[in-house]
Order: C-alpha cells, then structure tokens, then sequence
C-alpha cells in the first residue's frame, strides 16, 4: 500500500510559495536558507514566526496552512490504513494530534543557498519518518487479532460508531507509541531552486512537493485490512 503525502491545498499555494522583499545588500546564500527553512518550520512544526516575517503573511493564515496540513496527513493515515470514521469528529481530532505528533519528529537540515550559474539552489538534507515500516508488525497482529475478535462476534452488539472507534482507537494507540520512539530511513537530499523574479523570490510547487514527498517513508508496506462491519 503506498499513499502520496500531498500536503498542499491550492487555497494556501500562494501565500506559501510567495515572498516579496528587497534582497538588496542581503546576503543571498543565508537570507534563501532562512526562506527554505521557514517554509519548512510553519508546514509540519507550525513554527509561524520566520514564515509571517519572510512573507508578510498573517499568523491567522499561517496557523490555518499548518492545520490544513496536518489536517490532510490525518486523513491519509485514515486512509493507509482504511480505517473508517462516521460521525465520530472527536476521533478525527485525535488523528489530526498524531499528525502534529508525527511532524513534529521532522528530522532535516537546511544548507546555506550556493550559486549554480546563474541560480542559486538549496539543498534540504532530510531522514524520512518511518512510521510505517517501524509499526509494521503491531499494525499486522493487531488487525489480526481485531479480525478474530469479528469472526467470533465480540463486536455484534456493537453500534457502527462503537465498532469504529474500538477499531481506530487500536491503531491510534499503537501509532502514537511509534511516533514518541520515531526511526527514519536513511537520509536523502533534495535540491531547491530559488526563482528569482526582480523583488520577489520564492521555491515552485514542484520543489516543494519534492521536499513534501521525502518528509515520510512511504514506501510499500504490506497492511492487513480490517473486516468492514461486525457480523
């Protein structure tokens, strides 16, 4: 099963990729790594203070990038995983709290900006999260043993919402345990380049999708599917 961790949405694409300032007199190498790093800080730490500064956006506008963030990794754990919530908002808070818990295990590190021609790049170095292949195994035993609790009726009585919240209340536990003892793969390094357009500097979707897709390891880890519904 392998998920895409897009985390942007298009309403926040231009107040996140747009910075306009007068880099005159600044030195470009450290004023581009601070940028990089700022872009970095409010997607996945919600550290807000270097983007509003960078930016000039408001701390409304970069708190809400960082929960709509948060927000769609919570769902696509949902869906990694398949684990269904109807009419359980206080479950889906609580995914969207180990999306943060996630991110904020972020491992990276931001070089100074260098010239290349007539361009100047960033290199991000970053140890992708490896939530899944960490929690692999308990995942597995423990939809097996859920599985088995199907086939044997423990969960006839149960309502829908109670089926689903015992189910989604497992993993949430077994994650959040993966999350507070984090291991990474092994580090990749991804380059940026900075667009220069006269006062205006910024990174492209592009780039950013490619820091954004080495974040977390998503590669192919093989998941037991839950029993839908209880017999």
């Amino acid at each position: 099963m392998n998920i895409k961790f897009k985390k942007i949405l298009s309403i926040f694409l231009c107040l996140m990729l747009t910075m306009a300032l007068c880099s005159c007199g600044t030195r470009y190498e450290k004023k581009y790594q601070e940028y990089v790093k700022s872009l970095i800080a409010i997607n996945y730490l919600g550290v807000s203070e270097e983007y509003i500064k960078s930016t000039g956006a408001n701390k409304e506008d970069a708190d809400a990038l960082y929960e709509a963030n948060a927000e769609l990794l919570a769902n696509n754990i949902l869906t990694y995983y398949g684990i269904t919530i109807s009419d359980a908002s206080e479950m889906m808070d609580q995914y969207v709290s180990l999306a943060k818990n996630i991110y904020g295990k972020v491992n990276y590190k931001v070089s100074p900006a260098y010239k290349d021609g007539s361009v100047y790049l960033v290199d991000v170095t970053i140890y992708p999260i490896n939530i899944f292949a960490q929690s692999s195994e308990d995942v597995t035993n423990y939809v097996n043993k859920f599985n088995e609790g199907v086939a044997n009726g423990d969960y006839n009585d149960y309502t829908l919402v109670q089926y689903e919240t015992e189910f989604s209340t497992g993993m949430l536990d077994i994650l959040n345990d993966a999350a507070l003892n984090m291991t990474y793969a092994d580090p990749v390094t991804v380059t940026v380049e900075i667009v220069v357009d006269g006062d205006t500097y910024y990174i492209s979707e592009r780039d950013f999708l490619k820091i954004d897709a080495a974040m977390i390891n998503s590669t192919d880890v093989p998941v037991p599917e839950p029993d839908t519904e209880a017999e």
